[in-house]
């Protein structure tokens, strides 16, 4: 398969100035508040960062709150009981990343406190490329840039890729060009914000689009605005979720937690519970022990670990 292009923005650079103080002004105005983008606080970032992967940032906002309440600190999270931090963690999905950020608390602890450059949080299990950007830009002002779907979309676009079909990779050192310096955090928020409102998937709002006269997709979207839409190489539709194994880890763990604390079931009882075949069952416990979402005893009893 051949390389596919590095976007090129092909910007002068007075022209990237104005870009840059053009989406900053916007955001001024139209900025989506939220605590961990105030705070200051690397561990605020931290845990709104991993609770946004794949999550409406509407529904991380009504979470956030709940989850600092319970675990204040860094040393809290790390101190807590893997049981107590998913049962707080109810209701945002994706367990798995509810263990990462247990894990990355305790060895942010172990360390000694948060690192402040991208490139050392990124050693840290649990923290990828993107979480490492945010929480260096936000909270230490170091210019890294953070890409997720919303990022790669706009610098895409900016490139001239109309179907953004490169990856977070592929854009990278065309979003490290555009970072403002001076408010490296600021930046990535714009950004972020202009891709999820502004620069969207389907039907892009170029009219109102602050950074619209350098985008070199405009003429291009304007003529196919109705064929728009995520096609990147090689996608597939998910499989519909009701009845999948990312159905029933849930529904398992979802059972776990509505027991009293150090609460069990045996394999009899949730299989009734979900109506789900003995064998199905006895894989599904075992992946999610190897993940270390359950606790098997010795008897067979299941429970939170």
């Amino acid at each position: 398969m051949p390389n596919r292009p590095k976007p090129v923005l092909r910007l002068a650079e007075e022209d990237e100035r104005q870009l840059r103080r053009a989406l900053l002004a916007w955001h001024r105005r139209h900025a989506l508040k939220a605590p961990w983008r105030t705070s200051g606080d690397p561990y605020h970032v931290l845990v709104a960062a991993v609770m946004a992967q794949q999550t409406q940032i509407s529904r991380v906002l009504l979470k956030f709150d709940e989850f600092i309440a319970a675990f204040p600190t860094v040393e809290a999270l790390a101190r807590a009981r893997t049981a107590r931090v998913l049962r707080v963690w109810e209701g945002m999905g994706y367990n798995l990343r509810a263990l990462r950020l247990h894990r990355a608390a305790k060895l942010i602890v172990r360390r000694g406190g948060f690192p402040r450059a991208a490139g050392e949080l990124e050693q840290i299990e649990g923290i990828g490329p993107f979480t490492a950007a945010i929480i260096s830009s936000f909270a230490f002002r170091e210019p890294a840039a953070a890409v997720d779907t919303n990022v790669r979309r706009v610098v895409a676009r900016l490139s001239g890729d109309v179907d953004f079909t490169l990856s977070d990779r592929d854009v990278q050192p065309a979003a490290n060009a555009l970072i403002s310096r001076r408010a490296p955090g600021r930046w990535n928020q714009a950004i972020m914000d202009l891709g999820g409102r502004v620069c969207v998937s389907r039907s892009p709002k170029c009219d109102v689009c602050p950074i619209a006269r350098w985008c070199r997709s405009r003429p291009k979207l304007a003529k196919r605005a109705h064929k728009i839409g995520e096609r990147r190489a090689g996608y597939k539709p998910q499989p519909p979720f009701a009845g999948s194994r990312r159905y029933y880890r849930g529904r398992i763990v979802q059972a776990l937690r509505e027991l009293p604390a150090s609460g069990s079931l045996s394999p009899r009882q949730l299989a009734r519970r979900l109506d789900i075949r003995a064998g199905e069952l006895s894989d599904l416990l075992a992946a999610l022990q190897r993940d270390g979402l359950v606790r098997i005893e010795s008897n067979g009893r299941v429970l939170l670990p």
